[in-house]
Formats: structure tokens, sequence, C-alpha cells
């Protein structure tokens, strides 16, 4: 059967793999950040729960680079715009040295340092393994 037999109100079966990957990926930070990290309206700083405080070193900095993913996505990152950050800034945040977070990140193949984005990042097509790590955390 020729394209042209097809009526006008079938759809291409193949039009079901299309998705919104951003949106998912705000969906996956979303629901993995819901019970750990709140956003301050006003000021855009991380507002951390309990169940953030009992997280690990790594999995707190894995939180908080899903947290400037979220502020990204936002629209609402600081001035400079860069989505990720040096080690001292994470170390601030997670009252941990630099070189605590410049160890741990050794053995977090998700996370990237660039400087043309201001540091370390989870990159958009890690997402989802940030989440599932995340996730592993906590069941």
């Amino acid at each position: 059967m020729s394209s042209d037999d097809q009526s006008d109100d079938e759809s291409d079966p193949l039009e079901d793999l299309y998705v919104d990957a951003s949106n998912i990926d705000q969906q996956r930070i979303r629901d993995v950040l819901t019970d750990l990290i709140a956003i301050d309206r006003e000021t855009g700083n991380p507002r951390f729960y309990q169940e953030f405080d009992e997280l690990d070193t790594k999995r707190k900095f894995t939180a908080v680079l899903l947290y400037r993913r979220a502020l990204a996505a936002l629209d609402d990152l600081e001035d400079d715009g860069e989505i990720g950050k040096g080690s001292g800034y994470f170390a601030d945040l997670l009252d941990v040295d630099d070189s605590t977070i410049r160890h741990n990140v050794g053995d977090l193949d998700f996370v990237t340092n660039e400087d043309e984005q201001g540091g370390y990042h989870v990159p958009a097509h890690n997402i989802k393994r940030a989440v599932d790590y995340l996730q592993e955390g906590s069941s």
C-alpha cells in the first residue's frame, strides 16, 4: 500500500517515538529532588531537607549538581549563567574540604569538569544516570 492510499486521519506509528527530552529530564530532576532540596523563591539558594542530610557526600554532591540543572531550567542561575561551579562552591554548601569534592568526583563518571561550563556539572545526556545514582542510595 502506498502512502497515497493511507487516509489522512491515520498517523505514522513511529510518531510515538517523539518525546520532549528536556521535559523528561526536568521531571526526573523534580522527582528525585522533591524530598532532598527545595529552591528558595527569593534567592534561588538551596534549602536542604532532612533526607538530604542523611545522604553520603557523593550523593549530596550529585543532588546539588541536579539542583544547579533545575536552576538552569528555571532560568534562575546567578549572573554568570554558567551551570557548573568549582569545587569551592560545592565544598562550602556541603561543609567539606575542596579536596573531598575533587576526590569524590573521580568516582562519578556522569560528572564533568569543563571551564566553558563554569566547572563541575552533569551534562544533559547524563541526567538520567545522575538521577538513577541518587535513587540507588535511597532504596
